[in-house]
């Protein structure tokens, strides 16, 4: 017996496969049942609390502010000009004075060098002079004694020639002949080796005046025993003199 291929009771025919097909989209189509809230649980109360005592507020601080510090005023745009201005100039003026004082410093230092370094030149050249006073002396006395023989001599013409040649150099060095015959004694100059009375212009002893008292003269040198020389203004050696008084 065949069966039926649209007896949907007939399992694998066409009509039984619809048949599942529509009962299962049924099944999907169907919303699921909502489940039913659960009871909310009893809630028990609160235990009441008792109130908080009051606290007094505590008075507030004030904070301790630290001191401001002072601020310059701003300055302007012409006072900061003229403020660096004022300390350009006075810089200027400090370099300036310290540049004067610098330079007389050094200009005081350069005379006093130079004035040291001529007193020891001439101190040099007075100790040289001092001993050639020797040599003039003895030139004097040669002199002397070739005039007392023969004026003519050629040897005693040479002696001169070099004495007068020696003394030229000596006068240029500085030295300088102490007045001598007829000059008033000075006692500076002059060293006393002799003393005479004086005589007036007629030859004849000096009078005593109306009241008896003789008539006081200064010293005259009458005669130069040995020549006094100066170097530069200081007195190298003193003229040994006879004075009348």
């Amino acid at each position: 017996m065949t069966a039926d291929p649209h007896d949907p009771t007939v399992p694998g025919s066409p009509a039984s496969q619809e048949a599942a097909t529509t009962a299962a989209s049924e099944d999907v189509a169907q919303p699921a049942p909502e489940p039913e809230p659960a009871p909310e649980p009893e809630l028990e109360p609160e235990p009441e609390l008792e109130p908080e005592p009051e606290l007094e507020p505590e008075p507030e601080l004030e904070p301790e502010l630290e001191p401001e510090p002072e601020l310059e005023p701003e300055l302007e745009p012409d006072d900061s000009l003229a403020v660096a201005l004022a300390e350009a100039e006075r810089s200027r003026d400090d370099y300036l004075d310290h540049l004067r004082r610098e330079r007389a410093e050094f200009d005081n230092y350069r005379r006093r060098a130079t004035r040291e370094r001529m007193d020891a030149l001439d101190r040099g050249a007075q100790q040289l002079v001092s001993d050639l006073l020797g040599v003039l002396d003895n030139f004097g006395f040669a002199l002397r004694a070739a005039g007392e023989r023969d004026p003519s001599d050629q040897l005693a013409k040479g002696v001169q020639m070099v004495h007068g040649q020696l003394l030229d150099v000596l006068r240029r060095a500085g030295l300088e002949d102490i007045d001598g015959k007829g000059s008033v004694f000075d006692p500076n100059h002059h060293e006393a080796m002799m003393q005479v009375a004086a005589v007036d212009d007629e030859g004849a002893d000096r009078q005593p005046s109306s009241n008896g008292d003789p008539v006081e003269r200064e010293p005259v040198v009458v005669e130069v025993l040995r020549p006094g020389y100066r170097f530069k203004g200081r007195v190298l050696r003193p003229a040994s003199v006879k004075v009348a008084r």
